[in-house]
């Protein structure tokens, strides 16, 4: 969103021409896969009507009609992105509000990334078409702005929790990270049997195939999270401040490799490997790929802290899920003879294949 003269509120609409082109079916004219600029050029209108009516944004308490028009196309790492613009009358007094409704149905991993200007302040938001795809843009501020009928763009608390939100769907969609959760969580049963607690082979040493300890287990299972924990927490923060800049032609490969080496470790454990160790080095990886979605929103400003924070406790709660999970399910099937070589080594071998087949894919699609 661009500044723009009081009343009036500049848009910018970056779309990825992939997916304009699952959507629009007059986009490819001829059918062959491959976008030219005349198609493009002839297939204007038709896109300015589609975007139209995916997208309303209600004023105070009417809906505002806007008319898009083609604006320029990007080039981007991941691909070609046409650009569409238009002007939004809403007075400064009035709300905002946006519903998303592009790519609904097409795309369940689609995400509209707001970011940009709104009255002087600084705005940020992460919509999805298909769950998440409303939300107030600016709203009535408190005190003497409210008393005078001035609107306010949302601050840092409605930023924070915006992003938790963010965060949980991050980590609950993201595969990869849920894949290398897996991989860490398998050989760790909290289930003790016959005056041992069975726990992981590459576990630390607290929790190891025959420690007596009641709670060994659940100790192994605390210390490796949080191990992941923080290290993803720390290259969060540095890269969404900026202070580590990253690309993700090798963050998104490294993410797939971790899966594999962390699953191979659950078949063949190295001596004196500790997993806590282990998860904190590749959780540094992780946190590069969280990342990504916050650098991609270009969310910056007062705004930028609020944003991380949640992010960050969003990923840390749909983590807490996934854990909480996995420890009823353990203790199930941990009872089953056939845990320690069906569930722990069948369930390893299937995140190196898992993993080889992502990482092929990720360094393909990079160069």
């Amino acid at each position: 969103m661009p500044a723009a003269p009081a009343g009036t509120v500049a848009l910018q609409l970056s779309l990825a021409l992939k997916d304009v082109d699952a959507a629009v079916d007059r986009l490819d004219a001829d059918g062959d896969r491959r976008l030219t600029w005349g198609e493009i050029k002839q297939a204007t209108r038709a896109l300015a009507e589609w975007v139209e009516k995916g997208i309303e944004w209600r004023c105070g308490d009417a809906v505002q009609p806007v008319a898009w028009r083609f604006d320029a196309l990007e080039q981007r790492t991941d691909g070609r992105y046409i650009r569409m613009a238009a002007a939004l009358d809403c007075g400064p007094a009035q709300t905002l509000a946006i519903d998303y409704r592009l790519m609904q149905g097409i795309d369940p991993t689609h995400r509209l990334l707001v970011s940009g200007q709104l009255g002087g302040q600084p705005l940020a938001a992460v919509l999805a078409p298909d769950d998440r795809s409303r939300t107030d843009l600016r709203a009535v501020g408190r005190g003497t702005a409210a008393q005078e009928g001035v609107a306010a763009a949302r601050g840092g608390p409605a930023t924070l929790v915006h992003f938790v939100a963010e965060g949980v769907h991050h980590i609950l969609e993201g595969y990869d990270h849920l894949a290398f959760l897996l991989a860490l969580l398998l050989p760790i049963s909290m289930l003790r049997r016959g005056g041992s607690t069975q726990g992981a082979a590459s576990a630390v040493p607290a929790a190891g195939p025959h420690g007596g300890a009641r709670w060994g287990g659940l100790k192994a299972l605390l210390i490796t999270v949080t191990s992941f924990t923080v290290g993803h927490s720390i290259t969060l923060v540095l890269a969404g401040l900026g202070w580590v800049t990253v690309s993700g032609n090798w963050v998104e490969p490294a993410i797939a490799i971790s899966i594999g080496v962390s699953a191979l470790l659950n078949l063949f454990p190295v001596k004196g490997l500790r997993s806590d160790l282990l998860a904190l080095c590749f959780g540094l990886v992780h946190g590069l790929g969280f990342s990504g979605a916050l650098i991609e929103a270009g969310v910056s400003g007062g705004l930028l802290v609020w944003a991380l924070a949640g992010f960050n406790l969003g990923v840390e709660a749909g983590q807490l899920m996934v854990v909480a999970v996995w420890c009823a399910v353990s203790l199930v099937l941990a009872r089953w003879a056939g845990y320690g070589t069906i569930v722990v080594k069948g369930g390893s071998v299937a995140l190196i294949v898992l993993s080889l087949y992502w990482t092929v894919q990720r360094v393909a699609f990079s160069g």
